[in-house]
């Protein structure tokens, strides 16, 4: 009589013993199968992160030309903005990649783009309204803001979950 527990994999065959797909299943733990299929995906997403940053920077180099149509302030302005707008994303796309290799986010690695974005943020504010220039409340925020995460960056570098 046939067990209904069994799995369909595990059934015999004329007492030839489990076929094909069970010897290998039987091989594979659902883990090891979850892990592989995991490493698939961040191999994927490395190689999409690399195509980003290509398409990025060359649109970063593209725009470089607006610096030569407008030799005022503004263009340098737009190009430095793109500059650092690029930074950011490199930025952030290293601290995805450092959590595919160490399976874990860090605190200290995803600090670092948002202080490059706040630092972003900060130049292009300063260079956008050269004759005025900001108003004293908008740089006391950066000012506060940027300290913070400077603060909260090197308490997570000095407290590490390993040390």
């Amino acid at each position: 009589m046939e067990q209904l527990n069994e799995p369909l994999w595990q059934k015999k065959r004329g007492g030839e013993g489990p076929g094909r797909a069970g010897r290998i299943l039987e091989t594979m733990h659902p883990r090891a199968i979850f892990f592989k299929t995991q490493e698939v995906m961040v191999n994927i997403m490395t190689v999409y992160i690399i195509v980003v940053l290509a398409a990025g920077l060359g649109k970063t180099l593209l725009d470089a030309r607006h610096l030569l149509h407008m030799m005022d302030g503004e263009g340098f302005t737009f190009v430095v903005a793109e500059i650092l707008s690029f930074l950011v994303m490199l930025e952030l796309f290293r601290g995805f990649v450092d959590f595919f290799s160490t399976q874990r986010i860090r605190l200290h690695t995803m600090m670092d783009p948002a202080i490059l974005f706040v630092v972003r943020e900060v130049m292009v504010t300063l260079y956008r309204d050269e004759a005025k220039g900001p108003s004293w409340e908008v740089l006391a925020g950066f000012s506060l803001l940027l300290i913070s995460l400077g603060i909260i960056r090197t308490l997570a570098v000095r407290y590490t979950p390993g040390s």
